[in-house]
């Protein structure tokens, strides 16, 4: 940047430990087996889906066929996506763990040669290090994986905290999806169920989980109903008199949905646990308007003493996103993943953030990755550029101060996050 402060926030806030807000690292990256899977993974492989097609990404990422071939294909998409935020990623991943700054078939033999192993705690650490990352607020999606941590069965990965993840237990549309989550067990009425949860809840607790995490926006509006407990009773004891029966959606299965969605929100609250929720971005041919968290204001305001996390900068309604931070005390905003979905939106974010929105609601980057500490090391770099080019451009129209924008970027990147979800870190 031409700015004289650039440099100076820059390098404070490369030096400021980092939390990463969501990460699904629930096992380590494991070893490589071909050069087109460093390159196209991840986020990334949306944008060559996007560029191409789902057959195309399938070839490229066939390692039975020639390496010469593959890149013949790639190369025009690479031309066409390797500067969005996804590609940004990758070519950090390939200039840092590689050595390849530019890509060609060459580089890609000499990536070849020397795929990385990710697959042991050392490695991990060391890249952890590099990224400065000091805690990750580990979201355990899988129900399985859930129940091998909270038995022992697994062990959490390097610098881990629980999170719960709850979307299962409230999207159940059969007596068969009840039995996925508790198989040895038999349901009479819905108070049973709702118990049972409740344990899950408190043991999960005692674990050490510091949030609960819900990505519903995937499958549903986000428009959680306070409906009548007499609703959720009736289809939930059909599931109880037909085991074969299947609700529909939604007349069926939202009311139930929402119902133990608001019952949970208590749970929640009584346990002091923050409430992840996914809002904005969803998946290729999705509908993005579900999403918009502008729809979850009546759920906030009936749940006032459930604090409410907000994930990934509402993308692309920036507008809604900053309006329900101000406008409601029991709202933080997350911008783990926009700092990659779209930089530029992130950096608008974070200048507007600091204007309309008090900073200490700011949890600046979560890497929301499955593994893959390396784009996770890219991705942090990412976020510290984002904050530290919005910092420097408020610096420079004299809206805050060189030592303001230090420390508002320290409370975005540790500080705010480590108060927030209570780490004892």
């Amino acid at each position: 940047m031409n700015s004289n402060h650039y440099e100076q926030i820059k390098h404070y806030l490369d030096r400021i430990p980092l939390v990463d807000c969501h990460d699904h690292s629930v096992i380590n990256t494991p070893k490589y087996q071909d050069p087109f899977e460093v390159i196209i993974n991840g986020y990334y492989i949306s944008d060559v889906i996007c560029a191409s097609s789902p057959t195309t990404f399938s070839y490229l990422r066939d390692i039975s066929q020639p390496l010469e071939k593959r890149w013949a294909v790639f190369e025009p998409i690479w031309q066409k996506t390797q500067y969005t935020g996804y590609g940004w990623v990758t070519r950090l991943v390939l200039e840092k763990f590689y050595g390849v700054k530019a890509l060609t078939l060459k580089s890609l033999y000499h990536i070849k040669e020397n795929l990385a192993d990710l697959t042991d705690e050392i490695s991990v650490l060391k890249i952890l290090d590099e990224a400065n990352i000091a805690a990750r607020l580990l979201d355990i999606y899988s129900w399985n994986d859930q129940l091998d941590f909270l038995n022992g069965r697994k062990k959490l990965t390097p610098r881990s905290y629980p999170v719960f993840s709850l979307a299962h237990f409230h999207a159940i549309k059969s007596y068969s999806d009840i039995e996925k989550i508790f198989p040895s067990q038999t349901f009479t009425c819905l108070d049973e169920y709702i118990q049972a949860i409740k344990e899950v809840f408190v043991k999960y607790k005692n674990f050490g989980a510091v949030a609960v995490k819900d990505n519903s926006a995937y499958t549903r509006p986000l428009d959680y109903k306070n409906t009548a407990r007499s609703q959720a009773e009736l289809i939930f004891n059909r599931f109880l008199q037909d085991a074969r029966y299947i609700a529909s959606y939604p007349d069926e299965t939202k009311p139930l949905d929402d119902f133990l969605f608001h019952t949970f929100m208590n749970f929640a609250r009584d346990l002091e646990l923050p409430v992840q929720l996914h809002t904005g971005q969803v998946a290729l041919w999705d509908d993005i308007r579900r999403a918009n968290a502008a729809h979850l204001i009546p759920l906030i305001e009936t749940h006032r003493d459930v604090r409410f996390d907000l994930f990934h900068g509402n993308y692309p309604y920036l507008g809604e996103y900053l309006y329900v931070a101000k406008n409601y005390p029991n709202v933080t905003l997350n911008f783990c993943w926009a700092n990659i979905i779209n930089p530029i939106y992130a950096q608008q974010g974070f200048k507007q953030a600091v204007s309309a929105v008090p900073h200490g609601k700011i949890h600046g980057y979560g890497s929301d990755y499955v593994g893959m500490t390396d784009r996770a090391w890219a991705h942090a770099l990412i976020a510290r550029e984002n904050i530290s080019r919005a910092l420097t451009e408020l610096v420079d129209i004299d809206y805050i101060q060189l030592e303001d924008a230090k420390y508002i970027g320290q409370c975005w990147l540790y500080d705010n996050a480590r108060n927030h979800f209570n780490l004892p870190i």
